[in-house]
C-alpha cells in the first residue's frame, strides 16, 4: 500500500470519526434536554429546605414523644372510671 493511500485512508478515517463524534455529541444533548437537570444553586436551595424540614421533624417527634409519656403516666395515676 503506498503512502498516499495511506494518507487517504487516514483522512477517510478522521471525517468519519468527527461524523460520529458530532452525531454523539447531538445524541447527548438531547438525552441532557430530556433529563429533570437543576442549577447547583436551585439544589443547595432545595438541600437548606430539606436540613430545616428533618430538624423542624425531629423537633416535633420529641415533642409528640414527650406527649404520648406524659398522657401514659395520667393514665397510670388516674384509675378507670367506675372502679
Amino acid at each position: 500500500m503506498s503512502a498516499d493511500k495511506l494518507q487517504e485512508l487516514l483522512r477517510e478515517l478522521q471525517q468519519q470519526g468527527a461524523v460520529v463524534t458530532s452525531d454523539l455529541r447531538d445524541a447527548l444533548a438531547v438525552a441532557l434536554g430530556r433529563l429533570p437537570l437543576v442549577s447547583q444553586r436551585e439544589f443547595d436551595i432545595q438541600s437548606e429546605i430539606l436540613q430545616r424540614t428533618r430538624e423542624k421533624l425531629a423537633r416535633v417527634e420529641a415533642q409528640v414523644e414527650s406527649l404520648e409519656q406524659a398522657l401514659a403516666e395520667q393514665e397510670k395515676r388516674t384509675p378507670p372510671p367506675g372502679d
